[in-house]
């Protein structure tokens, strides 16, 4: 999929369309809809590298694209996320698909655990990873 969407264009144009949207938002909302979005959208990556690969530097072009933004802070959080994404799905991680077909974790249940755990990485990762790198990261 990654591939696919770099061969259409899709990840040039849709840096392009979100760095001229970011300009307009506050700098903290902005950082967290970008984490957020760049989160939750792993659903549809078949991997971490695969995200980390096509869409980690549309994120960061997008974002670092925008005055004020600390760069540093900002790549530290979306790298961070990267390590979290490994519990949202049955093809997440590498060792994701082998949990998933011993049957040690029924499919519902991963599924469901995997969506509270990446809900409550997600609120951690905004709510307390966001403003300490920034306060920290120089």
């Amino acid at each position: 999929m990654a591939e696919g969407l770099s061969n259409v264009g899709f990840l040039g144009w849709f840096g392009a369309r979100a760095a001229t949207y970011m300009t307009r938002v506050p700098l903290i909302p902005m950082l967290v809809a970008a984490v957020a979005v760049f989160f939750v959208i792993h659903y549809l990556f078949a991997s971490i590298t695969a995200q980390a690969t096509a869409l980690l530097p549309v994120f960061l072009l997008a974002v670092l694209s925008v005055n004020g933004v600390p760069a540093k802070a900002f790549t530290l959080v979306l790298v961070y996320s990267l390590g979290l994404m490994g519990i949202l799905t049955p093809y997440a991680s590498g060792p994701a698909p082998i949990w998933y077909s011993s049957g040690y974790i029924p499919t519902k249940d991963f599924w469901r655990l995997g969506a509270i755990m990446g809900a409550l990485y997600l609120f951690v990762l905004l709510a307390v990873d966001i403003p300490f790198t920034i306060a920290f990261a120089h």
